[in-house]
């Protein structure tokens, strides 16, 4: 995995849609991103994991190996954050209650 060290201190940084043909699993490429911070090479061995803020401008060349490469996101936020891009229609109450108008998504798991 790359990362642009200190990318992260800029906040949500503006993005174009990747051309259909890029591979880029999430469709975004930021222009220019060396201007964000120095470009380093975390090299991540099977079963391993980087924990990072979903700020950080990273990513990696594609996976040419016959292994499957997994990625897991979470993000944590108090109850009166006004999410957007969606995200609100997926989150799920972890903790005391939150507005349904805010937060409107799924439902908290039973504890059966």
């Amino acid at each position: 995995m790359e990362v642009f060290a200190g990318s992260h201190t800029y906040g949500l940084i503006d993005f174009e849609t990747s051309d259909t043909t890029s591979g880029n699993v999430l469709d975004q490429t930021v222009r220019n991103p060396e201007q964000y911070g120095r470009l380093l090479a975390t090299p991540l061995a099977a079963g391993q994991m980087s924990v990072h803020s979903d700020l950080l401008l990273h990513g990696s060349l594609p996976n040419n190996s016959n292994r499957r490469r997994c990625g897991l996101t979470l993000r944590y936020c108090p109850a009166d954050v006004h999410a957007y891009l969606g995200w609100n229609q997926k989150g799920v109450v972890v903790s005391g209650s939150a507005d349904a108008n805010l937060w409107p998504g799924a439902q908290r798991p039973s504890t059966r």
